[in-house]
C-alpha cells in the first residue's frame, strides 16, 4: 500500500487461504460467504453494498489485487482507515514491526448486488483468480453468517 494505513499484527484466519504466498483471502469452502450491508456512504450508487474483511498480508511483500470486468454488477476494493474504493490495490514491502510475519488491514468490498466475485491477485509474475462469496456463496461455499443486505 502505497502509505501503509494503521495495521495489526496478525496471522491469518484458519478459514482464510493463502494466495501465491503472499495475501490470505476468504476464499476456501471453509470459509463463509462474507456478509453485505447497505448503507455506504459513497458517491458511486452503484456501490450500495459493503463486505467487510481484513486483508491480511505477508509483511514485506509486493503484489497488487486487481478487480476485473465483473460480469454481474460494480465491484470496487480498499483496506485501510482512509480507504477509497478503487479497481486496484498495490501492497509493497509493509514493515513488519511486531516480527509476526503478517499485517491485517480493515476494509473490504464496494458492490451493486450480492455475488461470487473474481479477483486477480498478481505476484511474482503470475496471477491467480481467486472467487469471493459477498452476501451470497460462491459454490462450495457456506453462506454469510448472518443477515446480508441485497
Amino acid at each position: 500500500m502505497s502509505s501503509p494505513p494503521r495495521c495489526f499484527s496478525a496471522p491469518p484466519p484458519d478459514d482464510f487461504q493463502i494466495v501465491l504466498g503472499v495475501v490470505a483471502l476468504p476464499t476456501s469452502p471453509k470459509a463463509a460467504a462474507l456478509g453485505t450491508s447497505a448503507g455506504t456512504r459513497e458517491p458511486d450508487p452503484s456501490l450500495r453494498l459493503f463486505a467487510k474483511t481484513g486483508l491480511v498480508i505477508r509483511a514485506e511483500s509486493r503484489f497488487e489485487l486487481i478487480v476485473p470486468e465483473q460480469p454481474t454488477g460494480h465491484l470496487a476494493i480498499g483496506w485501510g482507515p482512509l480507504s477509497t474504493p478503487s479497481r486496484r490495490v498495490i501492497v509493497a514491502n509493509c514493515p513488519d514491526g511486531r516480527h509476526t510475519g503478517w499485517l491485517a488491514y480493515p476494509g473490504g468490498y464496494w458492490l451493486s448486488a450480492p455475488a461470487c466475485i473474481s479477483l486477480i491477485v498478481r505476484a511474482g509474475g503470475k496471477d491467480q483468480v481467486v472467487h469471493i462469496g459477498l452476501g451470497t456463496p460462491c459454490p462450495g461455499q457456506q453462506p454469510p453468517q448472518g443477515p446480508s443486505d441485497r
